[in-house]
């Protein structure tokens, strides 16, 4: 849902930098036409109250004119405090706070916010009339400053979306490679096993029905076995067909699915290591869960494989074991006593071909996370261990009427 809405929300961002600064320069373009005609204004004042005669009219001319070019001042929001040499404050205009010259209060706030005019501004000193005239930057000014920075701030998520979006689009690609790679095995493999499953129904006509073997050469245990592996390959056949569908879900005992695992892997066991034992603890009241089978088996299968891998050559056991209900999720864990798994690569062991192993792919961990988070809304991380790897899963539980 993040995907389908992020390309939107950055059209909407961007629609929004292009229309800031359209009212960012016609405010630009408005203050300076108003500052051109504010010093317009003073110049023409200015030149009017130096070029009347020396007279008491001139006087009084120009204390109207000193008058309305503070009016004019008042116009560019300039904030203006006019002080002794002493600084002791004697007119204020365009303040940012309500002040009283009259208030001891407001007078020490006045001459506080004397101080940091100073401090970006110098004062313009009258000594002749003892005056001394600070003044700031007009507020609109103050608040187009932030204009760029929001601008930029905006052009830096417009980046920074559009980066993930088309990291979220190579990743949809290659989701949608491995989807048409692996319905495409599950299509090559179906040739070779109905010939498998031809030729053991061959060896099964070769067998007595008291279990002796017409053929000495042929055990009746062998064929089981064979029979077996060629199930597995139909069931790996299957797993294949349901990547990148939407499986059906039902009620799913994960303890059984965990049991059947045992029994399969506790019989090729000193193949895979004689000094590994493999045991289950799944309480027989664990709660089912709401999940397919065949790719929760997959899922539990490759956690399993990757830990009797781990154990390759040393002694240990892996554990799969149930862990309570959490938020109407079953929790589930599947841990070994192996070397476990470097801090370095903790973050990395669930990318799509990143593996440790020097002839791994790095399908089995990543397979895993998108059967039970992408495919049944469940969760897995790799926990902190003391000894060993310990891999935890959660699944919804099912409900009365899932089934």
């Amino acid at each position: 849902m993040t995907r389908r809405i992020l390309p939107y929300a950055i059209a909407v961002a961007f629609a929004a930098v292009i229309v800031s600064f359209l009212v960012y320069t016609q405010q630009m373009a408005r203050a300076i036409r108003m500052d051109a005609t504010v010093f317009s204004r003073i110049y023409a004042l200015t030149f009017q109250a130096t070029s009347a005669p020396d007279t008491k009219e001139q006087q009084r001319l120009t204390d109207e004119i000193l008058f309305e070019v503070l009016g004019e001042v008042d116009r560019l929001a300039i904030p203006v405090v006019v002080t002794d040499l002493e600084g002791t404050p004697s007119s204020v205009a365009n303040l940012p706070f309500d002040a009283d010259l009259r208030d001891p209060e407001g007078m020490e706030r006045i001459r506080r916010y004397v101080e940091e005019l100073d401090a970006r501004t110098p004062a313009v000193t009258a000594a002749e009339y003892n005056l001394r005239i600070h003044f700031g930057e007009p507020i609109f000014l103050r608040r187009l400053r932030w204009i760029p920075w929001l601008q930029a701030s905006i052009l830096f998520v417009l980046v920074a979306g559009g980066a993930w979006l088309v990291l979220a689009s190579l990743r949809g690609e290659r989701e949608r490679i491995w989807s048409a790679m692996a319905r495409e095995s599950a299509h090559q493999m179906g040739t070779p096993l109905s010939s498998l499953v031809g030729w053991l129904e061959q060896l099964e006509l070769e067998i007595e029905p008291g279990g002796a073997s017409v053929a000495p050469a042929v055990p009746p245990d062998l064929v089981e076995e064979m029979k077996a592996d060629t199930d597995r390959l139909l069931k790996v056949s299957r797993r294949f067909e349901l990547i990148g569908q939407h499986p059906r879900l039902d009620v799913v005992d994960v303890g059984e699915i965990a049991q059947r695992l045992r029994r399969y892997f506790q019989a090729r066991l000193p193949s895979l290591g004689s000094r590994v034992s493999l045991e289950v603890d799944v309480a027989a009241d664990a709660p089912a869960v709401l999940g397919n089978e065949t790719l929760l088996e997959w899922a539990l299968e490759n956690l399993i494989k990757n830990a009797l891998d781990a154990l390759a050559g040393r002694e240990g056991k892996v554990v799969v074991e149930y862990d309570g209900v959490h938020f109407e999720r079953a929790a589930f864990r599947v841990h070994d006593t192996g070397p476990g798994i470097a801090a370095g690569v903790r973050k990395r062991i669930f990318e799509i071909g990143f593996t440790t192993k020097e002839r791994g792919w790095g399908v089995g961990l990543s397979l895993a996370r998108r059967i039970i988070e992408d495919m049944h809304d469940g969760s897995i991380v790799l926990e902190h261990s003391d000894s060993g790897a310990s891999f935890r899963i959660e699944l919804p539980v099912a409900q009365q009427g899932d089934a």
